[in-house]
């Protein structure tokens, strides 16, 4: 195996620097793009030549480094949170909650580098202990489990030779806790349709939206009109949503009930009424800023909170994400043909352990179930 820094002239009369390489019986050529005058060489151009010097070393490195099964040490001692950022933006993840562990990462390192070495189990430990100081358990485990997933790649990239999440044993691994969620009944959906509140109508529109389709904040406030299907079935008007989720970027085909077609029916006269052309069923909620920073969803957010307290509610229980639990809880216990796995399709779950959480309802209506069995009448028979 052979790098060789070779030269090129060209006709204004500068060089050209190249690599000549010779590795596993074969031969390529890769230009630089670095040019030198020949005659006159200024400061610049020297400097220019020790790159070109230097870029031979590292390709000459990374051929041996791959040849022997190695790990680059040069890229382990690579600022994990820049390369983070960059695996974000690649994968399109920049703005979901992936975002947030980066933030808490550059907070936690006070913008000072995090070099792939320093991450062991050990300062993962201690970073937990951090993140639980400010947020909450289950939080921090998604925090962690973001990190571990760019570990996962970092590992399959050869800058790691394993995961350092792995490392921890298991009984000092977070666990899950189960969170009360508490959300709204069809009756507490009832008493805040009826609540008086000064807030914008589509707030309230794309709520219950929510609350009958059980879409997240990402897929709620960009939904357009062209996903809104309109199909005759057997004579019957059928109406479908056909999206790529945020989240996941599955493609959902899913059907809508009786109420959302109302809200969407009541948008279209609203849309008709007004001359609207925006291509959004909610335009007022369609985050246009950076999402970064949230502005739209932080004044929905505010609008929801005081809603709540004119409905005589906790206004903790009023966040755009507990429509989406009112949709599984009230969909599970109003109609007792829908199990699970069609709950977990409905809500675009891409595997069943995030539908477990409404396992529970599934319980109670066995526990309903038993209980309308008719009792028999055990007198003892004479002898």
């Amino acid at each position: 195996m052979s790098v060789k820094l070779r030269e090129k002239k060209m006709k204004d009369g500068q060089i050209s620097f190249y690599l000549d390489i010779y590795h596993q019986k074969k031969r390529w050529y890769e230009f630089l793009d670095i040019h030198v005058s020949k005659t006159k060489p200024t400061e610049a151009d020297k400097e220019k030549k020790r790159m070109a010097v230097e870029i031979r070393a590292r390709r000459e490195n990374e051929l041996i480094v791959n040849d022997n099964g190695l790990i680059d040490k040069s890229k382990r001692k690579a600022d994990f949170i820049v390369w983070f950022d960059g695996y974000m933006k690649e994968r399109g993840l920049a703005y979901t909650h992936n975002q947030s562990t980066l933030l808490h990462l550059t907070v936690y390192q006070k913008g000072n580098p995090l070099p792939f070495t320093a991450i062991t189990a050990e300062w993962l430990k201690i970073y937990t202990k951090y993140l639980l100081t400010k947020v909450s358990n289950n939080t921090t485990m998604d925090y962690l489990k973001n990190m571990s997933t760019a570990f996962d790649e970092a590992v399959r990239q050869d800058i790691l030779m394993v995961n350092p999440l792995r490392k921890i044993p298991k009984h000092e691994k977070l666990k899950r806790k189960k969170i009360y969620r508490n959300p709204f009944s069809l009756d507490e959906l009832q008493v805040l349709a009826d609540a008086p509140c000064k807030m914008p109508k589509q707030y309230r529109e794309a709520f219950f939206f929510a609350c009958f389709t059980g879409l997240r904040w990402s897929d709620l406030n960009p939904l357009r009109w062209s996903e809104i299907i309109i199909k005759t079935i057997n004579g019957i008007e059928e109406w479908f949503m056909y999206f790529e989720q945020e989240k996941t970027e599955d493609i959902e085909y899913i059907p809508l009930s009786e109420q959302a077609v109302y809200i969407l029916k009541e948008r279209m006269q609203e849309r008709d009424d007004t001359k609207d052309k925006r291509l959004y069923v909610f335009p007022q909620i369609k985050e246009t800023s950076n999402a970064e920073d949230k502005v739209v969803y932080k004044r929905f957010s505010y609008y929801l909170k005081k809603w709540a307290v004119a409905a005589g509610f906790d206004p903790k229980r009023m966040f755009i994400h507990n429509a989406r639990h009112a949709f599984a809880t009230n969909l599970m216990e109003s109609c007792p043909e829908v199990d699970l796995w069609t709950l977990s399709k409905l809500l675009g779950h891409r595997t069943m352990d995030a539908t477990q959480i409404y396992a529970h309802m599934r319980d109670n209506r066995k526990k309903s179930a038993v209980k309308g069995m008719p009792t028999l009448n055990f007198r003892q028979a004479a002898a």
